[in-house]
């Protein structure tokens, strides 16, 4: 049996809030809702074949699907953990406005992860009702829930990314960076696009502030993801037949993005395997594409060893834009670039013993990189 699998869950494309630089736009914004019968078979076919799963529920808007509708799914995953062994991790990405403390206690009794999409600060400058997200947030947390935010950092916020990291920091509230991008509305609205070479600035000399700050209490995941990278590490090296996507069609498609509507990989039924999918005909004429323009971005590029194609294949899956692909393989490729030469740094003052100034979770993460004595 294989170990993991990655499967994202659309109950829906509705969403009940338009912010302004949403990357789905109106391309995806359907009536349509996701049975229960073809959730549980998706399920299911995960659990015949690996032993860890890993389930995102997403949209549009999930709780637009209801309590019940999840209620049905977590008791059916509890009949998956007696039928197969299959053990479930559950994440849960909402704009916050109707989870209900029904909804949260079923969550919580899940442990499932809540992410929860808020800009601290400067929500309103994407997105609407920041005081009753805010306060939802609050709510979960005060529930015993675990709580994240997902950060979307824009024109209107990005040369504040200190601040918003302190604001999160006091108010103990675990959070994400999500970069803008032009895809969906933020396409056409080019005044929420960042300055990218001002931007990668601000988010290194924060990088460094976070990497000695011995007050921080949260979990800032953007820049714990970028303390892991190495040189001779791959960024997330287990993309590829690792995700895989539930529309609510009823239909299979590869990773979740709007763009993986273009490559159905077959629907979920009884008796249904997964590896079908990854064999599948479509499933190889998207890894066609995708190697193409890896060679054709990645030949070339300083981070090609660490990224490994993956920024740009992440980014085809978003949408077909030749331009959105250089942005993308632009931006990402000066990130790794800035953040890999501060890493060489603490990794240069670990092997000199010199680690004082650093947090707790820097000496965690650099630890092999002590200096050994004898």
């Amino acid at each position: 049996m294989v170990h993991e699998i990655a499967l994202t869950i659309k109950p829906t494309m509705k969403c009940n809030m338009k912010c302004r630089h949403c990357f789905n736009g109106d391309s995806l914004n359907g009536s349509e809702m996701l049975g229960i019968k073809n959730a549980c078979q998706f399920i299911e076919a995960a659990c015949r074949e690996y032993s860890d799963v890993k389930v995102t529920f997403h949209g549009g808007e999930p709780t637009l699907a209801g309590n019940e509708f999840y209620r049905q799914v977590f008791d059916f995953q509890k009949q998956m953990t007696d039928k197969y062994g299959a053990k479930f991790s559950n994440n849960f990405t909402t704009n916050g406005i109707l989870l209900n403390d029904g909804l949260t206690e079923l969550l919580i009794a899940n442990n499932a992860l809540i992410n929860i999409s808020f800009d601290g600060p400067y929500n309103d400058f994407l997105r609407q009702k920041s005081g009753q997200v805010y306060e939802r947030i609050c709510r979960v947390k005060s529930m015993g829930g675990r709580v994240r935010a997902f950060c979307t950092v824009s024109r209107g916020s990005f040369e504040h990314l200190p601040e918003i990291y302190q604001w999160f920091n006091e108010r103990k509230i675990d959070f994400k960076i999500l970069p803008i991008e032009p895809r969906g509305y933020a396409a056409v609205d080019r005044e929420l696009l960042m300055d990218t070479d001002k931007f990668i600035s601000i988010l290194t000399d924060t990088y460094r502030y976070w990497i000695t700050d011995k007050a921080c209490n949260i979990r800032f995941y953007t820049f714990e993801e970028f303390a892991a990278l190495r040189r001779d590490t791959q960024f997330k090296p287990f993309w590829f037949n690792r995700e895989i996507a539930l529309n609510p069609d009823g239909k299979i498609y590869p990773f979740g993005r709007p763009n993986d509507v273009q490559f159905c990989l077959g629907e979920a039924a009884d008796s249904f395997r997964l590896s079908v999918c990854f064999d599948s005909v479509e499933y190889n004429r998207m890894l066609e594409i995708l190697g193409k323009l890896r060679e054709k971005y990645c030949t070339d590029c300083e981070s090609a060893g660490v990224c490994n194609g993956v920024c740009i294949c992440m980014s085809y899956m978003y949408v077909q834009d030749d331009a959105l692909l250089r942005y993308s393989c632009y931006r990402s490729n000066r990130i790794f670039r800035a953040v890999l030469a501060v890493n060489d740094e603490i990794m240069e003052d670990f092997r000199r013993g010199e680690t004082e100034k650093y947090s707790d979770i820097i000496k965690r993460k650099f630890a092999g990189s002590q200096r050994t004595e004898g």
